[in-house]
């Protein structure tokens, strides 16, 4: 049970890390103008990290809650009007937002065990 908890939490922090790359590197490459709201987003995940002692129960949370907000800043990005002047930018930061909102909820999920593992571990001990 230890293994898998472990194995759980390593994959969380590597999905978590390979999803901060990714939104760095196309905020920096996009240079659309919004990357300040993305660069908070990776903020927060490390905000909430810290907040959270690095814990696995805390880390899920706080993956969870940068989902939520890569999803509501993709919607804002989406209904802009600047955005919605351009043909088809609405629904590609739509998908953008979609897909680093599912990574974000894949590194909670992986949390999310790992913490079950460690509470499993806590009441055989």
């Amino acid at each position: 049970m230890r293994e898998l908890s472990e194995k759980a939490y390593r994959g969380g922090v590597a999905v978590a890390l390979v999803t901060s790359f990714l939104t760095l590197w196309t905020t920096v490459v996009r240079d659309d103008g919004n990357g300040i709201g993305f660069f908070l987003l990776i903020m927060a995940a490390l905000t909430g990290s810290f907040s959270a002692r690095f814990q696995p129960r805390g880390m899920a949370r706080t993956m969870l809650g940068v989902a939520i907000m890569q999803t509501l800043l993709g919607a804002l990005i989406a209904t802009a009007p600047s955005t919605a002047s351009m043909p088809g930018a609405s629904l590609k930061a739509l998908l953008f937002s979609a897909v680093f909102a599912a990574l974000w909820l894949v590194a909670a999920a992986l949390f999310r065990t790992a913490a079950k593992g460690n509470k499993g571990l806590a009441a055989t001990h």
